[in-house]
């Protein structure tokens, strides 16, 4: 759940292992809902007095997302989502788009190996803003404002629940430059990563014995 910066509210829907539907406008699975936020639907949503349309979706084409967050300048709103075995991606959320799942994506089917839907790429369904091979299961994500890491400024974090860390992403023009990996198995799978109102990240691990973590600067 996000709130921009208008007080719209932005849900994320997975396609509950049940691909087709994420191509289903009339079915809120695998979509980026968007409402007011007393539950109105907003009259310039993508789908408002469509018919077979849902009114509250707001983007569709996903498969299972889960961080979000908004960018601190643009004030769009980011996700990410979990792909099949590899092609986890980033997006930029942008009204009435088809974000591709499961007729594109960079994964493909678990066990087997085999091609999911017609490749990678399709007119009329996007591009993710970056992806991974082999998946991360990338869990929360936010972009770091504070003052204590000031080369990391700008910079967006998402965990790993697979790999047991956090990423680091450096960024510029809205296309990833650098990738870093932090905390490799250090504290088990990362579940949500916060920026802290004194300027420290914030972590949270989902291990039986789970951590709240503050990193600080060496």
């Amino acid at each position: 759940l996000v709130f921009d910066r208008d007080n719209y509210l932005y849900i994320s829907a997975g396609e509950r292992g049940d691909r087709p539907r994420a191509q289903d406008v009339n079915d809120h699975a695998g979509s980026i809902i968007r409402l007011h936020d007393d539950g109105r639907v907003p009259k310039d949503n993508p789908f408002v007095g469509q018919s077979n349309a849902k009114p509250e979706i707001y983007s569709y084409g996903h498969r299972n997302p889960q961080g979000m967050t908004l960018h601190p300048k643009t004030g769009e709103v980011w996700t990410h989502e979990h792909g099949p075995q590899g092609g986890d991606e980033i997006n930029i959320i942008h009204s009435g788009k088809n974000y591709g799942w499961p007729i594109i994506t960079y994964g493909v089917n678990y066990g087997w190996g085999t091609k999911i839907g017609e490749g990678t790429h399709k007119s009329g369904m996007e591009q993710p803003l970056y992806y991974w091979d082999p998946s991360i299961a990338p869990s929360g994500m936010a972009f770091y404002q504070g003052d204590k890491f000031p080369q990391w400024q700008g910079n967006l974090f998402v965990g790993s629940l697979k790999f047991k860390l956090l990423v680091r992403l450096e960024l510029k023009d809205n296309k990833v430059i650098k990738e870093e990996r932090l905390i490799a198995g250090q504290y088990g799978r990362i579940r949500d990563v916060r920026n802290g109102p004194d300027g420290y990240l914030y972590l949270l691990t989902d291990e039986s014995d789970g951590q709240l973590l503050r990193l600080e600067p060496d």
